[in-house]
């Protein structure tokens, strides 16, 4: 039987990429979607709403139609690519996932047979059907009549900024856009009865679900060969319930020790709740581990020597990081609008305010190794225009 071996890591980052970049696709919808919205707006100028606003009202209102049309086309081609690249990534990377872990634990044990792999893609299939109903119902069948009603709104503001007469025609677009804008598209209402941007429900359901069908492709090979403990994958930033489990073997049952190694039970850690290890936002992994035959992984130089204190301390300064990364985002894509309204004043706050964003993210990482500047957090997802005109 083979001894000594590390078990088979993935990059935790990795797999969170995949389904935060499903989840990219979503937001640009909704970036199109708006845009679409402010193009009807500013159709054939503002000038009419100055000199009639009951006439531009009905003129913008004659639009709603066209509007609907064009917002559907936009769905259907975002949901298209959408599911597609979905089931890419849980049906197709979880596979994957599963088939590494169980040949690598095959391999642990001295060999034997895969067996059969069908009730694994069934699950998954099952995964991606389930999230993406979910995402369908909401995007397909609500989304249109809430664009819409957006619209209305915008138009009836627009008209009543103008009629009170406290701005120009121009400031009673611009400041009605820029409202609305961060406002949003809202279509789901949770328990609590917050409302949620659609894209931003989207974005959950998949880095959930991805991460959870990722999870159980992990777990499920050593479920079938009789194993029930796992390797705790460790990272420089953690919660303070996964702090103390890091870079440790770990199992669903009760604590225990096997060949001279201590096994810690997750359920001592706040397994199964929002906060607790393996929570909701925990990016950590677990890897099938063998007492006996299989080793502790040896840790690259960012994360050896951090210490449990350290690593919650570290994972409360990386929040702070990603609030500034979504400031910025936020400012860039305000920046956008702001561009598409041709208001100046609007434009060169928010240039600035993307430079003074910038820059205190920069003085805020300088004495942190254990955190980097990662620009696609800060990205700005260009309009299709805008990517076929450079």
């Amino acid at each position: 039987m083979a001894r000594n071996k590390y078990p088979v890591l993935f990059n935790e980052e990795q797999l969170e990429l995949r389904a935060s970049q499903v989840g990219d696709i979503y937001h640009q919808m909704a970036r199109d979607l708006f845009d679409e919205v402010i193009d009807r707006l500013l159709e054939r100028g503002a000038e009419s709403l100055a000199d009639n606003p009951y006439v531009w009202q009905l003129e913008r209102m004659s639009q709603m139609h066209l509007l609907n049309e064009q917002n559907l086309d936009t769905i259907a081609r975002y949901s298209k690519i959408g599911r597609e690249q979905l089931r890419k990534v849980i049906e197709d990377e979880g596979f994957k996932i599963y088939q590494t872990t169980k040949e690598q634990l095959i391999d642990d044990l001295g060999g034997g047979d895969f067996g059969n792999s069908k009730h694994a893609q069934e699950l998954l299939a099952g995964y991606f059907e389930q999230s993406h109903g979910d995402i369908s119902n909401l995007i397909n069948t609500t989304l249109p009549g809430i664009v819409t009603d957006v619209y209305r709104q915008m138009v009836q503001e627009v008209v009543a900024r103008q009629v009170v007469g406290l701005v120009t025609h121009d400031k009673a677009v611009s400041q009605t856009v820029m409202k609305w804008q961060e406002i949003g598209f809202k279509g789901f209402i949770d328990r609590g009865g917050h409302y949620w941007k659609v894209d931003n429900y989207a974005r959950t359901v998949i880095k959930t679900t991805v991460m959870r069908s990722y999870r159980e492709m992990r777990t499920m090979p050593a479920d079938e060969l009789g194993i029930d403990t796992f390797y705790y994958s460790k990272k420089a930033t953690a919660r303070e319930a996964c702090a103390p489990l890091q870079h440790h073997i770990v199992t669903y049952g009760e604590a225990r020790e096997e060949h001279g190694i201590s096994i810690l039970s997750l359920a001592d850690h706040g397994y199964g709740t929002p906060g607790g290890c393996l929570g909701i936002n925990c990016g950590h992994m677990l890897t099938p581990f063998v007492p006996g035959i299989n080793e502790l992984p040896e840790l690259g130089p960012d994360v050896k020597n951090v210490t449990q204190e350290e690593a919650i301390k570290n994972a409360n300064a990386q929040s702070k990081q990603r609030a500034y990364e979504r400031a910025i985002r936020k400012s860039k894509e305000k920046l956008h609008v702001a561009e598409k309204l041709g208001d100046q004043e609007l434009i060169s706050k928010f240039k600035t305010k993307i430079r003074d964003q910038q820059a205190t993210l920069r003085d805020y990482i300088a004495d942190k190794p254990f955190l980097h500047r990662d620009y696609a957090r800060e990205r700005y997802f260009k309009s299709k225009e805008e990517i076929e005109n450079e």
